[in-house]
């Protein structure tokens, strides 16, 4: 599957919520690019439903 490569889309998060995944990556030590992409994953099964 062919796909456009797209820059970091992080610009397009909101300050508070950018703030709430810093405070969860301190608490789980879990990257926040981890914690986008299960979040793309979970929204791209949702929409496909």
């Amino acid at each position: 599957m062919s796909y456009t490569r797209y820059s970091w889309v992080g610009n397009r998060i909101a300050e508070a919520d950018m703030a709430a995944l810093y405070k969860r990556k301190k608490a789980t030590r879990k990257p926040i690019t981890a914690m986008v992409a299960e979040a793309v994953s979970q929204y791209v099964r949702e929409v496909e439903r």
